[in-house]
């Protein structure tokens, strides 16, 4: 990997962006793929498996001779986890770095605000981690693919949990942040919890909250049994600790981005038990999931998260668009919105909308400092009730 110096944007050091380039070759012209990933900021502690994810595709590709001969180059920025930053860098990467396509940010929002630069001027974007479905559903996009499961679907799997193991248990809690993504899953879920028989209570928290001990309070007061959080990382984080501190033992515990490596550094022992849903994890049976998994930890020195696997799959599906239409942008697009291609996530398809309907999410649950599939083919059993905090 080659480091470019860093450059100032927008004008101010707030702003700096640090530019990545994988380039294996210079035999032909490479293929220059741009992104804008969150490097600093609130995102920052996901976003990084999302970064590994793409430049270990890029070099696996540039290690077999490039796409069609072909080298790849992947041009990176920092956003800082802000929406309107990532807009700007998407211009940046089009104007002044020419790249043919870009690979999308961490984040439905910053994916939301760089679509429409990109919509814009016709460059195709795949949202790699963009789950918020109502990104595509409010407008007509043409130019920007989701490539995750859709967020809708968030609690769906400790719900199908929950009906398998929680007769006894009753009340359920969903909690949810005040953004799109988060309000439609907490809308999905309540009245499928409710025709289980389920007590239901939802509480919201404004975006980037960090307290929540009231929630809590709440939480015991009304006897909750179960509790759903259906946030980013860094509030998953501050509610679990909050909970551990107040001894609050929900019988079952699930955040949406659990799966995710660096909740078992975060929370260490009090880990075991706690549910999560996953688009990808290590431990499914297929010979190319075990070669992206052995890839990564030879280059990177442990397992990945579902970010860094969902960061390859996008490489792959544009990888899979330019072979079949060639590094053209119209055929790029052509390919996205119509084609069925196999990546480590499972087959990249999307709707007429551009959604996507080929991946799905498995439910996971930590034991014994893993992280299992624990729906679907998978024949690891749910721990439940979940250990009380230690």
């Amino acid at each position: 990997m080659t480091h470019l110096s860093r450059r100032s944007v927008l004008g101010s050091a707030a702003a700096v962006a640090s530019t990545f380039a994988v380039v294996k070759a210079r035999a032909a012209d490479p293929i220059k793929f741009g992104a804008s990933l969150s490097l600093t900021g609130r995102f920052s502690d996901s976003a990084k498996y999302v970064q590994e994810g793409y430049l270990l595709w890029a070099e696996q590709v540039n290690a077999k001779g490039g796409i069609k001969g072909r080298p790849v180059e992947v041009v990176i920025y920092d956003d800082e986890s802000k929406p309107d930053t990532g807009r700007v860098l998407a211009e940046r990467l089009l104007d002044r770095d020419n790249v043919l396509a870009i690979l999308g940010p961490y984040s439905s929002p910053i994916t939301d605000a760089m679509a429409t630069a990109l919509e814009r001027a016709q460059v195709p974007m795949i949202g790699t981690i963009a789950s918020d479905s109502s990104i595509w559903a409010r407008r007509r996009l043409r130019w920007t693919f989701q490539g995750f499961p859709s967020s809708d679907f968030d609690h769906e799997g400790f719900l199908k949990v929950i009906k398998e193991k929680g007769q006894g248990s009753k009340k359920l809690a969903i909690i949810f942040e005040e953004a799109p993504f988060s309000i439609a899953a907490k809308d999905w879920a309540l009245p499928v919890a409710k025709e289980m028989g389920l007590t239901v209570e939802a509480f919201g928290y404004n975006p980037g909250a960090q307290d929540f001990r009231s929630i809590i309070e709440r939480m015991i007061a009304s006897g909750t049994e179960m509790v759903s959080m259906g946030g980013y990382y860094q509030p998953s984080i501050a509610l679990t600790r909050q909970m551990i501190e107040r001894g609050f033992n929900p019988v079952a515990f699930h955040f949406i981005q659990a799966a995710d490596g660096v909740t078992k550094e975060a929370l260490g022992a009090q880990v075991e038990g706690v549910f999560g849903r996953s688009s990808w994890e290590a431990t499914i049976d297929t010979p190319a999931n075990k070669a992206f998994v052995a890839a990564y930890q030879a280059k990177y020195g442990r397992i990945p998260s579902y970010h860094s696997a969902a960061a390859f799959a996008a490489g792959q599906a544009f990888q899979g668009a330019i072979e079949e239409k060639g590094a053209d942008r119209a055929g790029i697009r052509e390919a996205l919105a119509s084609s069925k291609i196999e990546t480590v996530l499972g087959t990249f398809h999307t709707n007429q909308r551009g959604q996507q309907d080929g991946y799905h999410y498995a439910s996971t649950q930590w034991q014994g400092g893993t992280s299992y599939v624990v729906s679907g083919p998978s024949a690891r059993a749910p721990l439940w009730p979940k250990p009380k905090w230690s």
